[in-house]
């Protein structure tokens, strides 16, 4: 099952690079600010540690039904930030994708290969393999993006790379699948 994994984590990691590098679907899911300057400028003054953030925001909870808070979350605006600790380290990152990729290849043959019979055909491996693969590309992703602010269209888009992500990776691993 070593090849198969390998190869279906392969396949998802270039449609990825494809999805953000060449195809034009998400060009516009990531915009720069009208001008960036003053906002950078006001993150470095304030000497915001890496992490990330959420506004208006307050510290206690019980700050919450504060007048002051209650006003700034009237007027706005609202908004997520995301401060790294450094420059992004594009290497690393596309590292770590491919193991996550790797993960979700194996997690599926795990758990297809513990499911079904010695000698299972195609579409039986197939059917589940995507049903898992759409939980792990797209389910998960999509639970934390309403909270964080994500667009609409951004989720849309991030769900539909998921899908051919899940498609491919079941594609891969019931063509593949030993006895298959």
């Amino acid at each position: 099952m070593v090849l198969p994994v390998l190869l279906a984590a392969s396949a998802v990691f270039a449609f990825s690079f494809l999805a953000w590098m060449v195809l034009p679907h998400h060009r516009r899911d990531i915009r720069p600010l009208p001008d960036e300057t003053p906002l950078m400028d006001a993150i470095a003054a304030m000497e915001v540690e890496p992490g990330l953030y959420m506004f208006p925001n307050c510290e206690d909870p019980a700050d919450y039904r504060s007048e002051a808070f209650i006003a700034r979350y009237r007027r706005g605006p609202w908004g997520t930030l995301t401060v790294r600790p450094s420059q992004p380290k594009f290497g690393v990152n596309l590292a770590v994708s491919m193991a996550l990729y790797l993960l979700v290849a194996a997690g599926t043959a795990w758990v297809v290969s513990a499911s079904l019979p010695e000698t299972p055909t195609v579409g039986a491996v197939f059917v589940p393999a995507l049903v898992i693969g759409l939980l792990a590309y797209g389910v998960g992703p999509l639970c934390g993006a309403s909270f964080l602010g994500k667009p609409l269209r951004f989720m849309l888009t991030d769900l539909f790379d998921a899908t051919v992500s899940a498609g491919l990776n079941a594609i891969v691993l019931a063509s593949l699948w030993p006895g298959g």
